[in-house]
């Protein structure tokens, strides 16, 4: 009868185990003591410059890791993807290694690469989990191939980060027969059926008037990508004209957060250091802080990307475009002007928080950078002040 007894107790006791074991909460500690972390891959391409990926995969040292999609057509401009596929334990290694093929419709050319990643740098991020972890989510890499033959790889998660751009290698695809293999076209089909001329015009047929005159006159850029990723020292400042004597102090807030031009993003920046300090940061195209003043606690939200009152990330594509490359130019220009020193993203509002005016500023250099909309609230008494309601 005790032998029975404890035969029960050994029972019970293990399958509470087993279940104490498998929840999430348990998982994610077991998993991240054998250096396991959860995480996933998304792809993307810029708009304008459609992309295939063929063969992909982040791994470690001994190929643990995950694959990247493959098969999909690539536009979904830098701030979105193409979705997310689900293979096998989301739990793995963190990668050490990236390798990948793939076509790029606008050029009609295929690329491969095999890149060494930051993985100490990638290990630091992982650990700072309630500074990059989605609500509900883990964390997701996101491959994007650009023209050129490059590469680049984000960590996705509350804030976005760009852990660099690769330069891979052009390879060549001789004929029909090879290029329906290599893309795995199946004989019979319509595609399986075309050629490679015909095949790539169907889908250059859809790309924007821009892009049909670069493939047209051989001009396809290759380093807008490397621009819109160049950080600059700068720090956000404000004053209120003719107010010398108003006391203005940036605070911390979860709403506090900026997006940059090429997508990466930092969100729920309750660390006042990152706006008021100049370290190098890419250039912005939304940014919104909270400050503490007389009658109340303040949020600037200030829009360099906006055109007419849209996203700079929905923008149709020529003026998506146009405005990308009026700020490179504003913030490369001017930086070089100063003699590349630290400067500030200086705002300007009158007494009444009428007529802001946002600048490039060092000392009594300033640049004012055009048609930039702004959005100002009293969040103490939930009150927008400008643009007036």
């Amino acid at each position: 009868m005790k032998k029975n007894s404890i035969i029960i107790i050994v029972c019970i006791f293990s399958i509470f185990l087993f279940y104490f074991k498998n929840t999430d909460y348990v998982k994610k500690i077991y998993n991240n003591m054998n250096n396991n972390y959860e995480w996933l891959v998304l792809t993307a391409a810029d708009d304008g410059y459609p992309m295939e990926i063929i063969y992909g995969e982040l791994t470690d040292p001994i190929g643990r890791g995950g694959n990247i999609p493959t098969g999909q057509l690539l536009r979904s401009r830098l701030f979105g993807d193409a979705g997310m596929m689900i293979v096998g334990d989301e739990f793995r290694p963190l990668p050490h290694k990236m390798k990948i093929k793939w076509f790029s419709y606008a050029e009609n050319k295929f690329f491969k690469g095999e890149f060494d990643l930051d993985h100490k740098y990638i290990e630091a991020i992982f650990e700072q989990e309630e500074y990059i972890y989605r609500d509900g989510g883990g964390i997701d890499f996101k491959v994007v191939p650009i023209p050129g033959g490059k590469v680049m790889l984000y960590l996705y998660g509350v804030n976005t980060f760009l852990l660099g751009i690769y330069q891979g290698e052009e390879y060549i695809v001789k004929d029909d027969d090879a290029f329906h293999r290599e893309m795995r076209l199946m004989k019979g089909t319509v595609a399986g059926e075309d050629t490679r001329l015909e095949y790539v015009k169907f889908f250059q047929e859809e790309l924007p008037k821009q892009t049909l005159n670069e493939i047209k006159n051989n001009t396809i850029p290759t380093d807008i990508w490397d621009k819109i990723s160049v950080k600059y020292p700068w720090r956000f400042t404000f004053h209120l004209v003719d107010r010398n004597d108003y006391p203005e102090k940036i605070v911390g807030e979860e709403e506090n957060h900026v997006v940059f031009i090429n997508a990466e993003r930092r969100l729920k920046l309750n660390e006042v250091n990152y706006f008021i300090t100049p370290e190098p940061k890419p250039i912005p195209i939304e940014l919104a802080t909270t400050f503490d003043a007389p009658g109340g606690r303040y949020e600037f939200r200030v829009f360099p990307g906006n055109v007419g009152g849209k996203e700079f990330s929905v923008l149709p594509y020529d003026q998506y475009r146009k405005r990308e490359q009026q700020l490179v130019k504003l913030f490369k220009e001017f930086y070089e002007r100063i003699g590349k020193q630290p400067f500030d993203l200086h705002l300007e509002i009158d007494e009444k928080f009428e007529n802001p005016k946002l600048y490039l500023k060092k000392d009594d250099i300033m640049q004012e950078i055009p048609n930039v909309e702004f959005e100002l609230f009293n969040s103490t008494f939930d009150i927008q002040l400008y643009p007036k309601e």
